[in-house]
């Protein structure tokens, strides 16, 4: 008997689904052997993840807290790879938000109305990780550097400059040298839902997710960005400035990793800190990915992937694994999720050998 793979002559929304569903039942099987590996019982495990994430206060409000950045790295990611460019540096991005985010708030925090103040600190956040996030369109479209490459080192660069002022001038002495900058004042901090942690940033996550589901499926600006995406020949005949719409996409991508970085500053910590992402960034590709890089779709993978990170909380807690855990199960899904695209593409067949016998060919 032979395997092959046959080209689908249309793929349907329901088999993409479908397979996606398969997708992460194999990664919970996966996880399984991780489990036994780590010395944990996979069933109670899951037993107390379900109760401590889904049936208790704090968990829902955390899922909650986790799924603000995520939505917005998420929406990132698949706003650039709607026109088929690759942004791998939503992390620095995130990073760069929050650095100029600081900046804005140690200067004039105290200085400014509360409501003006924490639209400006947006603001420069949308413009800091907007600049870093133009840096890798420009390059692509000028000189034809590859994205992924460019996107993803300049992580590295904007990671490294917020320690360096976090060690250095940024440093609150009042806080036994730790690299963190003083608390910002309450103007400075978004409001929250009740005694929750859960804060006015996702309403923003929200807002955006529909702007940019609007931008791409209701203007000219959207249809340019997908027809180049589809056919970038089409698009160049059709009078589209490809280099322009290229850096105009990769700003607006890492302004919104920024705001993922506004979020998380003025919504949670009140201050820069160090390694005040947990892989944000980077998660923000595969929340595009499960969702197809579809705007509405970030609205549900971004919920799955808060899913596991507050999972990896409850493990650690109940269990002392590392943090380490959750970005082997990240790299576990996002492995399985790209190999299952296949079967989106294509299906399974299977032919039976034909054996030459001396009355001619038969079908085994």
């Amino acid at each position: 008997m032979h395997f092959y793979l046959e080209k689908r002559l249309n793929t349907s929304t329901w088999g993409r689904i479908a397979v996606l569903t398969a997708s992460i039942i194999l990664v919970l099987f996966i996880s399984l052997f991780f489990f036994l590996a780590a010395g944990i019982e996979p069933f109670p495990a899951y037993k107390i993840i379900g109760e401590e994430v889904f049936l208790t206060t704090y968990g829902w409000q955390d899922l909650l807290v986790k799924m603000t950045p995520l939505m917005l790295t998420g929406l990132a990611v698949a706003l650039a790879a709607q026109m088929r460019l690759w942004n791998i540096g939503a992390e620095g991005q995130f990073h760069m938000g929050t650095f100029a985010l600081t900046w804005f708030a140690l200067e004039f925090d105290g200085r400014l109305p509360g409501v003006i103040l924490i639209a400006l600190m947006l603001l420069m956040a949308m413009i800091g990780g907007g600049l870093w996030g133009s840096i890798p369109g420009y390059l692509k479209a000028k000189f034809g550097v590859n994205d992924i490459i460019t996107s993803l080192l300049l992580n590295y660069v904007a990671v490294a400059w917020l320690d360096h002022l976090l060690f250095g001038d940024w440093r609150d002495p009042n806080t036994n040298n730790f690299p963190i900058t003083k608390e910002f004042s309450v103007a400075a901090q978004l409001p929250t839902f009740g005694n929750t942690p859960v804060h006015a940033g996702i309403i923003l996550a929200f807002v955006f997710v529909l702007i940019i589901a609007w931008i791409l499926w209701k203007t000219r600006l959207g249809f340019q960005i997908r027809l180049t995406g589809e056919n970038p020949d089409a698009a160049r005949y059709s009078g589209v400035n490809i280099r322009m719409v290229t850096i105009l996409v990769f700003a607006a991508s890492g302004a919104i990793a920024g705001i993922a970085g506004f979020s998380e500053v003025t919504g949670i910590h009140y201050r820069l800190q160090q390694n005040i992402s947990i892989g944000y960034g980077y998660t923000g590709i595969i929340v595009a990915w499960l969702a197809r890089n579809h705007p509405l779709g970030i609205i549900l993978s971004a919920f799955f992937m808060s899913i596991v990170f507050v999972s990896a909380e409850v493990l650690q807690i109940e269990y002392g694994l590392p943090i380490s855990m959750v970005y082997l199960y990240q790299g576990i899904i996002l492995f399985t999720v790209l190999g299952s695209e296949i079967f989106t593409e294509y299906r399974l067949r299977i032919s039976r050998s034909l054996v030459r016998t001396g009355t001619g060919n038969q079908n085994i």
